[in-house]
């Protein structure tokens, strides 16, 4: 079972939503507009699929969602509505009313900003990494390169970094594995794993 607690409402909270396409689902988030989700937060739920609402993270975290889209939103949360905390060590919050203001398109410098105020898992920063490849945010995935692979985890970053970009192709038939910043970074990691 998943833990909630309700947290402040008046943090800072951030999403990235894709404003440049609609979603395969053909939905689109207005900005400065209350935006309802489609299903109601669900406290008692088992898996993460069951929780319902809208989720959104904070600045420390929110580095790790930079696949998501190719726009930074601030958060607000309505004064009607409340939000919660899961027990996730990577900063998800659920609410399930929120409003999207100050749009920023994200770039490589945007993400190397985003990448130098997290403070995330191991594990995600390995995501991210991928993340940052696929999105062509070159100088960032080499940061994150230098600052986070190394000799004692480069074997199970190469596992995280591969099955996150086969994962994007299976979902949406993009070509990840012929981006040249996707094998810019898998030539790097496999150099490393071999010296």
């Amino acid at each position: 079972m998943i833990d909630f607690r309700e947290v402040n409402r008046e943090n800072n909270y951030y999403k990235i939503i894709q404003m440049s396409s609609k979603y395969n689902d053909g939905r689109c988030f207005p900005i400065d507009e209350i935006v309802i989700a489609d299903k109601k937060v669900n406290l008692s739920a088992d898996i993460p699929e069951d929780m319902g609402g809208f989720c959104v993270s904070d600045n420390n975290h929110i580095f790790r969602w930079i696949i998501r889209g190719d726009t930074l939103c601030q958060v607000k949360i309505p004064e009607d509505s409340k939000i919660y905390k899961t027990d996730s060590d990577n900063g998800i919050y659920i609410a399930d009313k929120i409003i999207l203001t100050n749009p920023q398109k994200i770039d490589d410098s945007l993400a190397m900003e985003l990448y130098k105020q997290s403070k995330l898992i191991e594990i995600s920063y390995f995501r991210a990494l991928a993340a940052c490849s696929i999105k062509g945010y070159s100088d960032t995935a080499l940061k994150v390169f230098s600052d986070r692979i190394n000799k004692q985890n480069v074997s199970v970053a190469i596992q995280e970094f591969d099955s996150f970009c086969k994962r994007r192709e299976d979902e949406y038939g993009f070509k990840t594995f012929e981006l040249e910043s996707v094998i810019t970074i898998q030539n790097k990691l496999k150099l490393l794993l071999n010296t």
